[in-house]
Order: structure tokens, then sequence, then C-alpha cells
């Protein structure tokens, strides 16, 4: 009994002396009130999260107001009717448009380039490739007669739920989140529906208990990375498939920071490849907002301008 409580004491002091030592050196506890949802968020049951109806500003420069309809989509056009094909673009931020007026998105511009087609704005912050083809799944009892994806870099961590990619994802209550991803195993590929990461007990109060759960994160998400090239291959592969199921084409916008391995693998899936890359942009500071973020209004024009031809054709064969 005696050696039970001395072993429990010498437990409770080296943690104490634990706890304080990695305290010193600047290490804290989780703090999930500091944590917060991007305003423009609201979940969602199948796609992890999606746009919130409304107006919401944008965090970056000039705290541009963006519209989102009812239906989560960003404004892409005016209320006037259009009867024409219909184009659907899915992708991240930089389709959705972020930190840029509703009229200025490169969607937006495409309307007034190609009046004659309606265009749809599925774009939503923070999604990849197994996102974009979720919302590609909803639209089966309406699809349009072109999909068009924005692929952007990113993509390549975000579809398969890596570390660094979770570690930067908060809900509401200031939890990690795992998004909506795939993994390519033996030969198949694997979808899952991911979810907010639960607190553990005395992780707000303890550096060791946020540590040890940083350690299990690490081990559970271990790998990820090998799995990269061949989930996105995957993933293109079963793009082409539910275009193909819905009579419609797709059109993949390579808007930067796409690997080169990815055009070859877009083109045996079939897929039409509008290659809207230009490195010389890409490290343009005047075409990011503030310098630093998110593309200017003019880096959406010369995106508007490249796909256009392409859309053109497949809207209109």
């Amino acid at each position: 009994m005696k050696s039970a409580i001395l072993f429990a004491v010498s437990l409770l002091v080296s943690m104490a002396l634990g706890e304080a030592m990695l305290r010193w050196v600047g290490y804290t506890p989780a703090d999930f009130a500091a944590r917060s949802a991007n305003s423009w968020a609201e979940p969602h049951p199948q796609f992890g999260w999606t746009n919130r109806p409304g107006i919401v500003a944008s965090n970056e420069a000039g705290n541009v107001p963006m519209t989102f309809w009812p239906n989560g989509q960003r404004a892409s056009r005016s209320d006037l009717p259009h009867r024409g094909p219909r184009v659907d673009f899915v992708g991240d931020s930089i389709t959705q448009g972020y930190g840029v007026a509703d009229a200025e998105t490169f969607v937006w511009q495409l309307g007034e380039k190609l009046p004659e087609l309606a265009f749809e704005n599925l774009g939503v912050g923070g999604y990849g490739t197994y996102q974009s083809l979720l919302r590609m799944r909803a639209r089966a009892g309406d699809p349009p007669r072109v999909f068009v994806y924005g692929l952007f870099g990113d993509h390549r961590e975000r579809n398969v739920a890596s570390l660094s990619w979770v570690r930067s994802l908060f809900d509401a209550q200031g939890r990690n989140l795992v998004p909506p991803h795939a993994l390519l195993q033996e030969g198949r590929l694997v979808e899952f529906a991911g979810g907010p990461i639960e607190p553990w007990p005395l992780e707000a109060q303890s550096v060791i208990v946020t540590e040890l759960k940083r350690a299990w994160l690490r081990y559970e998400l271990r790998g990820r990375r090998d799995f990269v090239r061949p989930t996105m291959e995957a993933l293109f592969a079963e793009m082409a498939k539910t275009a193909a199921a819905a009579k419609a084409t797709l059109v993949v916008l390579l808007l930067a920071d796409a690997s080169d391995w990815m055009v070859p693998a877009l083109q045996r899936s079939g897929i039409v490849v509008a290659d809207c890359r230009n490195p010389e942009f890409e490290r343009e500071p005047s075409l990011r907002i503030g310098g630093v973020g998110h593309p200017t209004a003019e880096r959406h024009a010369l995106w508007a301008e490249c796909v256009a031809p392409f859309v053109a054709r497949a809207a209109v064969p």
C-alpha cells in the first residue's frame, strides 16, 4: 500500500514538474476559445462545411463584402433569367472568389464574356478535389452541360486529410476538424466522412495532455503524403465518371501551383485541361490581395480570359 501511494505521489510530482517545465519553455494548453470557424462558413452533413447564405465581409485587406445565395452558392450573375446551357464551377476559395467583390470573380466575369450561358459558382473555401467531387455528385438530379473544377496545388494535401491540413481546420467550437477525404487503398478509392476531433479531458488546462493529443494525431495521420498522387489520380477518374454519367463535359482549370504530373493524369481520364497557370503571375505580389492574400480582381480577369474558350467549346459543341 505504501509503495502504491509513493508511486502515485511520485507520478503526480513528475507530471507537475513536467507541466511547469513545458510552460517555462513556451508550450501552452489548447485554447479552444481562441479558435473560431470562418464567418462565411457553416457546417454541412455531407460536404463538411459550405458557404453561409447572406453577405459577409472578407477578412483580407479591404474587407470586401461577399454575397452567398440561399443555397450556399457565391453570387455569380444578376437575377435576370438565363435560359442557355448551365456551367457549374466547383473548387476552393479561389473559385469561390474569396476577397474580391461578386462581380470581380472569374466566374461572374465569364458570365459577362459568355452571356448565352448560365454560370453557377459552387466554390467553397478549403475544398479539395474530393469535396469538389461531392458537389458534382450532388448535382446529379439536375446536371449542367459543363462542370469546371478549379484546381489549386494545395488540393493534394486536402484530399487525404494530411496532418498539416487537419491542424489548420477548426469548427465553431474550436475543435480540430478532419474534412471529408479519400485514400486509394489496395487499388480502391476509400471515402471518409470526417468530422470534429473531440477535446481530451483536461486538454484546455494541461500542456502535457495537449502535447499527448498532438502526438496521437501525428500517429493517426502518419504517412498521408504517400497517398497524395495515387489518390488524386483516382479522384480525377471518379470526376470524369461522374460527369459522363450526367452527360456533362468536365473541364479542369489549372489555377496555380499544380504539379506537372497532373496534366497527363487528367488527360488519361479523358478530361479537358485548361492550363491557366502562369508562374510569373503566381509570384507577382500586386496580383494578391494586400500583396500576400488571395488573388485580386486583376488575376481573376486573367483566368476568365484564359478559360473562356474552353468553356465555350464544351458548352456549345
